[in-house]
């Protein structure tokens, strides 16, 4: 009983006939206790009234809640840009649950588990730059998969632990759902809270956040569809391009000499590759012949192949002997800063007047050299006059090894994507099945022909690796004398590449051979 006048503490009580009172004070936010037998008492009156009195409004309005449902699902069918969705989701919600004063779009990065808020919004004009979520809230919701709904979130009602963001924007209710992939694994969330005790969230709230969180995982999954479909067409489209330029690096039409006779055939892993050759006039009529192949396979090789196109011209015009053209082009590599990048190179220089073959190897397999008349196979250079891959050592010196031809031989170069091919228990192609395809395979009535044997080789390939993808770039050029130096080359003397998906097996490769 007081007759006189007393001074309130926070959470003094004062009880006037049948009605009890809590005292607050103005500077220390409403964290009503409520005691259980309070909750009993019809006498005991706080914020319950005005509470009941706002939700029942916002419940008596279920036609508008049901446009308002019907709108978002509306609008997000309308976009397919996640940057354009999200905040089209926030400006939804706050139209429907008026008593939210913030909004937040999270999501979870994949590769490092961090919570991500896609959006922001609050009533309260700016601020939002200072709003924060509870973690803990957000990751209970992620690794639950469930929705949430917390009344009094400050209260000791037991339901959720005080939070410093919780304490400092005064939270009072909270309720967030999960956003759900196809696969049942949520990605993120949507999180709505109010600062108003009287008008927290209610069960149906809870029910509506989530069917607008369905609908909006919907749209985000397919928005996501969409933009990895997108990024798929620029990346094929980039790489079509970059493999027409790739192409345009290598011969596009065969050497034409009199009495000897060409064929190339190239075919690259991915779109585009690392595997190289060429054909380069020289003096006095004779001819370079390179065939390399960079380490590594797709884009990085397929740069770096454009270099070595560009660097082995010049050096080859620049030098009249093939070692020393070889050597230059070494150090030219050397300077241009490959890192951890080489290249192996074989190296021929035919003189078509002396019928010789000067050959020069820098780490590459040795060509081969067919002997028609006695039908067998020879190395072009031998492993002790082989030199050090390009890009490698500062300085190198190259050997060189002079090879004559007679009527009906020729000199087939190859890089390691024909022995690698693998067939189905993962077997490699060989070099004895090179040279099988060579001589055994044979038609006595063309079997010196560069073009026969080369393409008994691709053939032999092919069916070995029958059903398997491709695991390296294939490039073969094979060249030779003629039996009658009056034969002239191919009528057409165009080069033709093999060219395919990404997972292409050689078998069903589309294009044809470079005949």
């Amino acid at each position: 009983e007081v007759k006189k006048p007393v001074l309130l503490k926070e959470h003094d009580r004062i009880k006037i006939c049948d009605w009890m009172f809590t005292f607050h004070t103005e500077n220390t936010p409403s964290s009503i206790q409520i005691e259980e037998d309070e909750l009993e008492s019809p006498s005991t009156v706080h914020a319950s009234i005005g509470k009941m009195s706002q939700q029942q409004l916002l419940e008596t309005q279920p036609t508008e809640k049901l446009r308002a449902l019907l709108e978002i699902s509306g609008a997000l069918g309308k976009t397919l840009q996640e940057d354009t969705l999200l905040p089209l989701v926030a400006d939804i919600l706050f139209n429907i649950f008026r008593q939210a004063d913030r909004c937040f779009v999270i999501m979870r990065d994949d590769a490092s588990e961090q919570l991500i808020p896609k959006v922001i919004k609050t009533r309260r004009p700016n601020t939002e730059t200072s709003a924060r979520f509870s973690k803990t809230i957000v990751r209970r919701c992620l690794e639950s998969g469930q929705s949430l709904l917390f009344d009094d979130a400050q209260g000791g009602s037991g339901q959720m632990a005080l939070s410093a963001s919780i304490a400092e924007f005064r939270i009072r209710s909270v309720m967030c759902a999960p956003l759900i992939n196809q696969d049942g694994n949520a990605f993120g969330l949507i999180q709505l809270d109010s600062q108003d005790r009287a008008r927290t969230f209610t069960q149906d709230d809870l029910r509506l956040l989530v069917g607008v969180a369905n609908q909006a995982a919907v749209s985000l999954e397919n928005a996501k569809l969409h933009r990895m479909a997108v990024d798929l067409a620029v990346k094929q489209q980039d790489e079509e391009l970059a493999r027409r330029v790739q192409r345009s690096f290598l011969p596009q039409r065969l050497p034409e000499i009199s009495g000897y006779s060409f064929y190339a055939f190239y075919q690259a892993a991915k779109n585009v590759g690392g595997d190289y050759y060429d054909f380069i006039p020289h003096t006095d009529e004779r001819l370079g012949i390179l065939l390399g192949d960079v380490a590594g396979k797709g884009m990085p090789a397929a740069l770096l192949m454009a270099k070595l196109s560009a660097e082995a011209r010049f050096c080859m015009l620049a030098q009249p002997e093939m070692a020393q053209a070889v050597g230059r082009l070494n150090e030219q590599l050397l300077q241009a800063g490959m890192m951890d990048r080489f290249v192996t190179l074989s190296a021929c220089l035919l003189d078509p007047k002396r019928h010789r073959v000067t050959v020069v190897n820098a780490g590459h397999i040795s060509p081969l050299v067919y002997r028609c008349a006695a039908n067998r196979l020879e190395e072009a250079i031998s492993n002790k006059q082989t030199g050090f891959p390009l890009g490698m050592i500062e300085g190198t010196e190259y050997e060189h090894n002079i090879v004559e031809l007679q009527p009906g031989d020729c000199v087939i170069v190859f890089t390691d994507g024909v022995t690698d091919a693998l067939n189905m228990q993962n077997e490699s192609f060989g070099i004895e099945n090179v040279r099988r395809a060579i001589l055994e395979e044979s038609d006595q009535t063309e079997r010196n022909m560069p073009q026969a044997v080369g393409k008994r080789v691709i053939a032999a390939v092919q069916r070995h690796s029958q059903g398997q993808s491709q695991v390296d770039d294939i490039a073969l050029v094979c060249f030779g004398r003629l039996d009658e130096p009056a034969l002239t080359p191919m009528e057409s003397g165009r080069i033709s590449t093999a060219t395919g998906p990404m997972t292409q097996t050689l078998r069903r490769v589309p294009g044809r051979d470079n005949d």
